[in-house]
């Protein structure tokens, strides 16, 4: 987002939260009950984005959700935005 800023593109203002999502009752080995997450929760800042229409949030969220996957090194990254909810799945 700091990049999209400084090329004059829309951008989301939030705060990240680490954390582990924990399997209960998972078979096999530790390390494959819990993973590393981030949770994103932002606004669309009127005085910065207040402009922006639902679709290009929802690009946006991708975006970074995106970036979160690779940095995570998830499988899937899953993204709620208003009513509605999807999943990014890594290209293989």
């Amino acid at each position: 987002m700091r990049e999209r800023h400084a090329r004059g593109e829309p951008f989301l203002s939030g705060m990240f939260t680490r954390g582990e999502v924990v399997y209960a009752g998972s078979e096999g080995d530790a390390a494959h009950d819990r993973e590393p997450v981030a949770i994103f929760t932002g606004e669309v800042l009127p005085f910065y984005a207040g402009d922006l229409d639902d679709d290009t949030v929802r690009t946006l969220l991708n975006e970074l959700a995106s970036e979160i996957g690779l940095t995570l090194e998830q499988e899937e990254v899953h993204v709620g935005y208003r009513d509605r909810t999807w999943t990014l799945k890594r290209s293989q």
